[in-house]
């Protein structure tokens, strides 16, 4: 384990030893098992005979989501005296998944759903709350909900240091855009990411998003800049172990027509990376605007990205509705979600998948001028009034239900009980001769065998 993770690790397993052990746990209509209105996926998954012709995919998936997701650990139990324990109960259950399930909100709606995010995923993200550009207004929101993370082990990630467009920039910057101050552009965005960096303490960040279609400033500092960026964002940023990520869109999810962008997102990484930028992960913006994207498909475009042995995260998982280019129903977007979560959970360079958007809103609104449009928004997990749309479902179905371990087992003669389960967090409660412990450990690459003392 390297230091950056040890690091992250120690501070998650602290406050989850405070959140499992300190406060229960209630059951609630979003722990994945409402399967209504999806019954017709959960089959499907369910009948491995069946995974024939454009089902075929779903073999190749399973077994890598075996081998790359879950892991077998032994558990030894030792009294005082280091004797093996035998015959002690044991029920192993997963509480927190190595693998990252995030979800972004509005901060503005963060009191609305404050009581669910943590039934969603382990991590989180804001629309625009940490980009520069909104540092005068919505900034201010983001200390509580940092906050309530800390104390409630969910992790947070950063969005964007630098969006590269005049358009995304903040308004004190649009002065260098019509005269000539390359020394002060370059000042203002070198003190914009050195400012977010050193203040926010996130575990990863977006260093520099969509590049391939923002290049107003490079054009001016030059494309070496992008690289510098980096190394201004590794020297500065708050915490040592938060990831520092590029991020573009229509990668995965590119249409055919526009599959050449895959090749240029790998020649501007490589370029950065030739240039010393110190990017560490790789981000992908999974949304999908079409319908004849396939699981194979988007595992052909990961293979591709792997090449540099970074980390891919899948940051803005959605499913959107073009109308009239492309007008999904709401089963064909949980679909299309059970069916692209389960190929990017099974590739084992993809270290999570962000939901974009959590909560919809009241309106959608028009790809032609951001216009409101009198029907409600239909792409995110959660409904304004808190009811769960189907690709909802399948989300919560999928992390807290299919891709979940609980398991109960019983110690050997030499004390000794397999666990084979998926990576992550796991409560263990120990029943011996009347007496009930718990203990938190975590299965991981890095540990075959624990040893616990009662």
């Amino acid at each position: 384990m390297n230091i950056k993770n040890k690091k992250i690790k120690t501070r998650i397993v602290l406050v989850l030893i405070f959140y499992f052990f300190g406060l229960p746990l209630s059951a609630t209509i979003y722990d994945g098992s409402d399967l209504s209105g999806i019954e017709k996926l959960i089959e499907e998954h369910a009948n491995n005979k069946e995974w024939i012709g454009k089902k075929a995919w779903r073999n190749g998936a399973q077994q890598r989501i075996e081998r790359y997701r879950k892991k077998q650990l032994t558990l030894m139990l030792e009294d005082g005296f280091d004797n093996p324990i035998s015959g002690a109960m044991i029920d192993a259950e997963l509480v927190r998944h190595d693998f990252q399930f995030g979800t972004v909100f509005g901060v503005k709606q963060f009191n609305m759903i404050r009581k669910y995010v943590h039934l969603f995923g382990n991590q989180i993200g804001f629309e625009n709350a940490l980009k520069f550009k909104h540092k005068d207004t919505l900034t201010k929101n983001v200390p509580e909900v940092l906050a309530w993370a800390r104390e409630n082990a969910i992790t947070v990630r950063g969005h964007t240091l630098i969006w590269p467009g005049w358009r995304h920039m903040h308004k004190d910057a649009l002065r260098y855009k019509s005269v000539t101050d390359t020394e002060g552009l370059n000042q203002f965005v070198n003190n914009q990411i050195i400012e977010a960096a050193e203040k926010w303490d996130v575990v990863s960040w977006d260093v520099l998003n969509e590049p391939l279609g923002n290049q107003d400033i490079q054009e001016v500092l030059g494309q070496e800049s992008m690289a510098q960026w980096f190394l201004l964002a590794a020297k500065h940023r708050l915490n040592d172990y938060s990831t520092l990520y590029i991020n573009e869109n229509r990668i995965i999810s590119a249409p055919t027509r526009q599959q050449d962008r895959i090749q240029k997102y790998i020649n501007t990484i490589k370029s950065i990376r030739l240039d010393g930028g110190t990017i560490e992960g790789i981000g992908v913006q999974a949304r999908f605007r079409t319908n004849d994207i396939t699981p194979d498909m988007i595992y052909r475009r990961l293979e591709r990205l792997s090449i540099f042995g970074l980390p891919i995260l899948a940051t803005e998982f959605e499913v959107v509705d073009t109308s009239p280019h492309f007008s999904p129903s709401d089963f064909r977007r949980a679909e299309m979600t059970e069916n692209y979560m389960t190929v990017l959970f099974s590739h084992p360079e993809v270290n999570g998948i962000v939901a974009w958007t959590l909560l919809n809103k009241l309106t959608k609104k028009s790809r032609a001028g951001e216009k409101p449009k009198n029907i409600p928004d239909n792409r995110g997990l959660l409904n304004w009034d808190l009811s769960l749309p189907l690709n909802g479902k399948i989300w919560l179905h999928l992390i807290n239900q299919r891709w979940k371990t609980h398991v109960a087992t019983e110690t050997d003669k030499f004390g000794v009980a397999k666990i084979f389960g998926f990576k992550g967090f796991y409560v263990i409660t120990i029943s011996h001769n009347s007496q009930i412990e718990k203990r938190l450990i975590k299965i991981d690459d890095s540990t075959d065998k624990i040893i616990l003392k009662l």
